[in-house]
Order: C-alpha cells, then sequence, then structure tokens
C-alpha cells in the first residue's frame, strides 16, 4: 500500500501538469483472455521520425526519449524535484496547452510491471492500461482524464513516469511516437542523445 501511494502521488502530481488525455494503444473491447496476456512489442523500428521533428533527449538514470524539437524545455525547481519527483517539463511553443512532464519515484525493489499495471486496474481514474514491452524495456501505458502516460521501472526500484496531453488525434499519434522512443541510452546505434536533460 505504501507503494500504491507513492504511485497515485506521482501520477496526480504528473497529471497536473499536463493536459487531457485519450487513448494511444486503446485494446479492442472484444479481446479475449488469451489475447490479454500477451504483452504487445513495441521496437525502434516502428518509430515514425515523420511524425514530428524531434530531437533525442538523454536522462541521466540512462534512457532516452525522442521530443518534439520546436517545444520550449520549462525549469525544474528544486522544490518541484523534491515534493513531485519532477526530472523534466516541456510545452509546445503555441498556445494549445500540449504539454509533457518526466517525474521519478523511489518505489522499491520489490515492485514490479505486473504489481503497478494491477494496481492501476482499480482505480477508475486509469483506463487503457496495458503492460507493453518499448525496445526491451518492460513498461506500463494508460490514460488519466487529463493525461497519456508510460511508467517503467529501473534496477534500482525507481519508477519513471512520462506524461503528456492534450487530448487530440495528432497528440495520440505524438504521444505514441514519444513513448515508442523509449531506449536505454547505452544500446542506441545513432550515437550520443544530441542533448541531455537535466
Amino acid at each position: 500500500m505504501k507503494n500504491w501511494k507513492k504511485i497515485m502521488a506521482m501520477v496526480c502530481a504528473a497529471a497536473m501538469i499536463s493536459g487531457v488525455s485519450a487513448p494511444v494503444w486503446a485494446a479492442d473491447d472484444t479481446e479475449t483472455a488469451a489475447e490479454a496476456a500477451e504483452v504487445t512489442e513495441y521496437t525502434y523500428d516502428m518509430l515514425e521520425k515523420e511524425a514530428y521533428e524531434g530531437t533525442w533527449l538523454s536522462f541521466e538514470p540512462g534512457f532516452d526519449l525522442y521530443v518534439p524539437s520546436d517545444w520550449e524545455v520549462l525549469e525544474v525547481s528544486e522544490e518541484d524535484q523534491k515534493e513531485h519527483g519532477l526530472m523534466f517539463q516541456a510545452k509546445a511553443p503555441d498556445d494549445s496547452g500540449d504539454n509533457m512532464v518526466v517525474t521519478a519515484t523511489d518505489i522499491g525493489k520489490d515492485y514490479d510491471t505486473d504489481k503497478m499495471k494491477a494496481e492501476l486496474e482499480t482505480e477508475e481514474t486509469y483506463t487503457d492500461i496495458e503492460k507493453v514491452i518499448i525496445n526491451g524495456i518492460e513498461a506500463v501505458v494508460f490514460n488519466t482524464d487529463v493525461t497519456y502516460g508510460l511508467a517503467f521501472l529501473d534496477d534500482d526500484g525507481i519508477m519513471y513516469n512520462v506524461q503528456m496531453g492534450e487530448l487530440s488525434d495528432e497528440n495520440a499519434e505524438i504521444a505514441q511516437n514519444l513513448f515508442i522512443s523509449l531506449r536505454v541510452t547505452e544500446t542506441t546505434d545513432d550515437g550520443a542523445a544530441e542533448e541531455t536533460a537535466e
């Protein structure tokens, strides 16, 4: 239960900062139990670089994301780092409200993506919850009532949460592309990421 409270606090904090959501990987309503047990895998070659002009950002824990190049990177205060685990935030250059945040929360090493998925499924706030594998990284994708979400764990018990909004057909494609771009920094074949997110 202690981990659940941490997850909810982290997700709520990210949701407050972000915009509105819609399904990114919405499951078919006719899906059978056997199909639901299968884990969908996404790989780097599925990345649609044409979806937007992007920049690879490398995050200190050792993962990269392909973020729209024209988005404005916002300052992260020490207070936001300590209270909300905020690592990174950016917004679109227009008044659309489109934005993304990345948070990190220590939830302990006895936690895994199966437990994360099961706990998210107990709350009505979360929809379209699916366990996936993205470029070899186990993750859970989900939506809140205001954001697209992607959460994954590292070996030290830190959960990283990437949230993006707002609701639109264009953003569904951007969110899916952003999530599919998740990769471990040291396994990239494009060389070093162009920028480092601090």
